[in-house]
């Protein structure tokens, strides 16, 4: 347990958008830190120009406001907006989550924090060689090079690798509690992320359904702001084994009881390493290649690279992968041992995130 932070009641701003083309990512992740920062006394506040209207509803289904940002993303009055923000509501921290924040955002923020002696969370996925102009950094991806963001950051601290992977209290709850027997696990869980970009769950879940052995049954998750999700609800109720879960809060429960989940290569990985599904990974975007090389050179996930390939190759590579996974038990045993081996996903990686930045943010109201 985690003692409550010194540093009571501060109000932490959270900038980060969500599109179609970008995914939920960056504001599901975020969301686990505001979890984090809500039980130790803070005020998680979200800040956004672009946010789906059912990933609103469901931040407000959490407990946490939002602020509407003038637009562009990333342009002059973003950062005025969200600068006004800070000294209306006398923030203490500020979390950035987004690849489209340009260097001069960054920049900007940063000197406008400055003034105010409140740090910079800057989330990232990259290979670390830019200045990020944050206070912290969190990287939780496998395979991640610290000399290369000491380089870019030299005053930075560095919240690197897996243990820092911001997952959900659903799944720090669900890790409590015993695990099924993998043998027991008689669902296929699929999942291409809240907005599914590349567009694969519909092809997939028609080419999955009708092949899976009798008495597997398949659990298609999709964010209630993915454009097909009235196509991939109907196709799913055509088939009596497959339930389509749209906007779900039972995450958790539903790769607990997978034994085995196709899912993108994002930050979905670290919430199934952390119950240590059986995983087939697919890479649909050039920053998901370095974590899922490295899982996949560590044996600890099948990976498929669906880069370049149009949707009708991709589903039928993802499907016949699935199948002859699904019927090779030894090795879905196998994967599963070694995702969870030394259990460097172990759910607790946003409290840690939310500790290093009140820390950070009780340090710097010290010296102000």
């Amino acid at each position: 347990m985690i003692a409550p932070s010194p540093l009571a009641g501060p109000t932490v701003l959270i900038r980060a958008d969500a599109t179609a083309s970008m995914g939920t990512g960056h504001v599901m992740r975020c969301l686990s830190v505001a979890e984090a920062l809500a039980e130790r006394g803070a005020t998680p506040l979200f800040a956004a120009v672009d946010l789906p209207p059912a990933l609103a509803r469901r931040l407000d289904t959490a407990g946490f406001a939002v602020a509407l940002l003038p637009g562009p993303a990333s342009g002059p009055g973003d950062l005025a907006g969200l600068a006004a923000e800070m000294v209306h509501r006398g923030a203490r921290a500020v979390i950035l989550d987004g690849y489209h924040f340009t260097d001069a955002y960054r920049a900007g923020l940063a000197a406008r924090m400055a003034t105010q002696g409140a740090p910079v969370m800057a989330f990232d996925d990259g290979p670390g060689t830019r200045p990020l102009h944050a206070g912290l950094i969190v990287n939780p991806g496998a395979a991640v090079d610290q000399a290369a963001y000491r380089a870019a950051n030299p005053d930075a601290v560095l919240a690197l690798g897996p243990a820092y992977a911001p997952l959900r209290a659903e799944f720090r709850r669900a890790r409590g509690q015993a695990l099924p027997l993998l043998e027991q696990r008689r669902r296929l869980l699929l999942t291409f992320g809240g907005t599914d970009p590349a567009g694969l769950t519909l092809p997939c879940l028609k080419r999955l359904a009708p092949a899976l052995p009798e008495g597997v049954g398949m659990d298609v998750v999709v964010g209630g702001s993915n454009p097909n999700t009235d196509c991939i609800r109907t196709a799913g109720e055509s088939f009596p084994n497959t339930v389509v879960h749209v906007e779900t809060p039972r995450m958790a429960d539903l790769m607990r009881d997978a034994g085995l989940a196709l899912s993108a290569a994002g930050g979905t990985l670290g919430e199934l390493a952390c119950l240590a599904v059986p995983i087939l990974l697919v890479v649909v975007a050039d920053n998901q290649a370095s974590s899922a090389g490295a899982v996949a050179a560590s044996a600890k996930a099948r990976v498929i690279d669906a880069r370049g390939m149009d949707k009708a190759e991709a589903a039928e590579r993802i499907t016949a992968a699935t199948l002859a996974l699904w019927a090779d038990s030894d090795a879905r045993a196998a994967l599963s041992h070694r995702i969870a081996d030394g259990q460097s996903v172990d759910g607790m990686g946003a409290v840690r995130i939310a500790s290093a930045l009140l820390d950070m943010a009780q340090a710097s109201a010290g010296q102000a």
